[in-house]
């Protein structure tokens, strides 16, 4: 549930001191800082595909911070980061990834300024656990070419229903929080009085490896049934160096 991200338990900023002062400031997101607002991002995927991106949003649901880095991948298997949460924001915001402009987010997030070291993203727009969530998490459109064959896609992924265990997991053992949360993120943050937290999204980065001539009619499906839509579900979620997510620090935010 949402409430549990915001419980003592894991929220320690919001019930005692985690050694920094307490302080509210700015979120924003953006695309990439070579975008052009206006325009169709163009670029080329590993597989030789020379994409026109039309159209690409991300529903956020909310962001946190996190003083504590994570051991030798211990926390692949978690929903919830151990170590003590120094900011959250639980506040949505639906973001335009064409355009290098940043988004605020409509409230301001709390924290400490205890330094962070990684992120969490939040893809939902309910509860964590509500499996019935319809939001729409990431749209995009667009053309890709290669070698002379033109095609057209299009997507509007759900992390609802269609999310549901995988076959022979234990009840239990693929919570949905597992397909909502990208973590851990890079963030080495240490807030400031000055300026607020930037989340730069590069759309370019979820179509490392997809072949478009084997998306079935143009469309990636939110519901994981093939390669391709398997290729791109797991690039939203890449929270490794390099990956789409970058958070940095700006002081005229």
């Amino acid at each position: 549930m949402r409430a549990v991200a915001v419980a003592c338990a894991l929220m320690a900023l919001s019930c005692g001191s985690t050694g920094g002062d307490t302080i509210d400031f700015p979120l924003a997101a953006a695309g990439p800082a070579d975008a052009v607002a206006g325009r169709p991002l163009e670029f080329s995927n590993d597989k030789g595909w020379h994409v026109v991106l039309s159209k690409a949003t991300l529903h956020i649901g909310g962001v946190y911070l996190n003083e504590s880095r994570p051991i030798s991948g211990g926390q692949a298997l978690e929903c919830f980061l151990e170590g003590t949460y120094v900011a959250q924001q639980t506040s949505a915001l639906t973001v335009d990834l064409l355009t290098p402009a940043l988004q605020r987010f409509p409230a301001l997030m709390h924290g400490t300024t205890t330094p962070a070291q990684v992120g969490q993203v939040w893809l939902t727009g309910a509860r964590i656990d509500d499996t019935k969530d319809r939001t729409r998490i990431l749209v995009i459109e667009g053309v890709a070419d290669r070698a002379g064959v033109s095609k057209k896609f299009l997507g509007a992924l759900r992390m609802g229903a269609n999310q549901q265990l995988k076959k022979g997991d234990l009840p239990g053992a693929f919570p949905p929080c597992k397909d909502r949360i990208v973590a851990p993120v890079d963030a080495e943050i240490t807030v400031r009085p000055v300026g607020g937290l930037v989340l730069r999204i590069d759309p370019r980065k979820f179509f490392g490896g997809v072949d478009f001539g084997a998306l079935p009619n143009g469309t990636f499906s939110d519901g994981s049934k093939n390669t391709q839509d398997t290729l791109l579900s797991t690039n939203l979620h890449a929270a490794q160096k390099g990956g789409p997510y970058v958070f940095e620090w700006a002081d005229d935010l």
